[in-house]
């Protein structure tokens, strides 16, 4: 009777914690879903305040949650620019944005993203309390969220499949994504699993 009494009370302890997991986690956005949060207001690294929706751009929007601290934003950060002046002229939009706690982690914080952004070609945004990331339902960085021109989502995830080597990179889903939509095609991927450090907002 105390071993069933035992088991009992684990399974419930354990449905009890999953549950509570289940419900402290954001969703994350659905493929074909709109833009999230679109109008809201948030303070860009030129000082001024700017939403995605002011930014977007005419065939595609690339919003990418990122860090000033985490190594694999680091290691992403060239292929980035390149693929935001590959695309710059096609109607691509890239707008970087920042959801990590400022508290806990200072190299996060507005002043420190300025200093970031100065070699920067695109908007850098500072999500505040992360509300935007709750929205999307980031949870690395980098982490991606691309929109068509209509503003729905058309792929989520990792910018390639070689977060430590370009040189080894096989799959570059972002790029594949930008040539589909910049062309007027739809995108043969739509979702791959994020890679990097965990968003702590």
């Amino acid at each position: 009777m105390r071993r069933l009494l035992r088991c009992s009370l684990a399974a419930v302890c354990a449905l009890t914690l999953t549950l509570a997991g289940a419900a402290g986690a954001a969703a994350q956005c659905a493929i074909g879903s709109s833009m999230p949060a679109a109008s809201q207001q948030m303070p860009n690294a030129t000082g001024a305040a700017a939403s995605l929706s002011s930014l977007a751009g005419d065939n595609a929007t690339v919003v990418i949650f990122w860090s000033n601290q985490c190594p694999w934003t680091k290691k992403y950060e060239q292929r980035v620019l390149d693929l935001a002046s590959k695309y710059d002229g096609q109607g691509g939009q890239f707008v970087l944005v920042n959801a990590n706690s400022t508290s806990d982690f200072p190299q996060e914080s507005l002043s420190a993203i300025k200093e970031q952004a100065s070699g920067y070609s695109m908007p850098y945004l500072k999500d505040q309390g992360g509300q935007l990331a709750d929205a999307f339902g980031a949870k690395r960085t980098p982490h991606v969220f691309v929109y068509d021109g209509q503003g729905t989502l058309a792929y989520t995830g990792a910018i390639d499949d070689s977060p430590g080597d370009p040189s080894a990179v096989n799959k570059p889903y972002l790029d594949n994504v930008l040539e589909a939509l910049t062309s007027g095609s739809t995108p043969s991927t739509t979702k791959t699993n994020a890679f990097g450090c965990v968003l702590k907002n």
